[in-house]
């Protein structure tokens, strides 16, 4: 006999994947208050399972909870921004051997129509699909290295990822600079060269890294 799916697990996924996304997007910025009601409200839930999903978010470091204050955005200490980036780079000179090793045709069109598809975002200056599209680019990388345990590994740490890329995106002329760097990595990709591949994802990082300190002030 199947299961049914459990109706308060449902709405808390939904809560859970809607201020994710708030977050990500900086509709919510570091040091915004969450308010339980307003969230409640808006997806038409009670505010049982937007208090579950918060929990969960403070959990995974995107949000903290404040005695007086309740539930909030996260402010990351410039400790925890530099160890981030840090983390990034070590991940990603790791993978890049995988990528190279594994990443099948497919999955260089998948590349070539996301930079096609994030050029159009650029165009038109559309925040949150340039968001997407850098995300989605980073995704389909890791996933071409076909290695379970980076994977697991990576996706408990991406959501902090894209929401510092999401920082440095919204600097002026970061969007067009990081889609350079996509465009080059595309490249090397496609010549299979793994050393050019560890070298352009970790100046891709700190290309990130520069715009986000550009920007932090107005989020940190």
């Amino acid at each position: 006999m199947s299961q049914r799916p459990d109706k308060n697990s449902s709405l808390r996924t939904r809560a859970y994947e809607a201020i994710k996304d708030k977050i990500i997007y900086l509709n919510l910025k570091p040091g915004d208050k969450i308010f339980e009601s307003e969230i409640a409200q808006e997806l038409g839930v009670s505010r049982t399972p937007v208090r579950e999903a918060l929990l969960l978010l403070e959990n995974e470091l995107l949000v903290e909870c404040d005695p007086r204050l309740g539930f909030q955005v996260k402010r990351l200490t410039p400790t925890e921004i530099e160890e981030y980036f840090a983390i990034r780079i070590v991940f990603e000179e790791f993978v890049a051997p995988f990528i190279i090793e594994r990443i099948t045709r497919e999955e260089i069109e998948a590349l070539k129509r996301n930079v096609e598809e994030a050029d159009e975002s650029v165009k038109g200056g559309d925040l949150t699909q340039i968001i997407r599209r850098e995300t989605d680019f980073h995704t389909i990388l890791y996933q071409a290295a076909k290695s379970e345990m980076f994977f697991h590994i990576i996706s408990r740490i991406v959501d902090k990822f894209q929401w510092l890329r999401a920082i440095g995106l919204s600097a002026p002329g970061g969007a067009e600079i990081s889609l350079g760097d996509h465009r080059a990595i595309l490249e090397v990709v496609e010549a299979r060269d793994t050393e050019a591949l560890k070298r352009l994802m970790t100046e891709h990082i700190r290309h990130g890294k520069e715009r986000f300190e550009q920007m932090k002030a107005l989020f940190f």
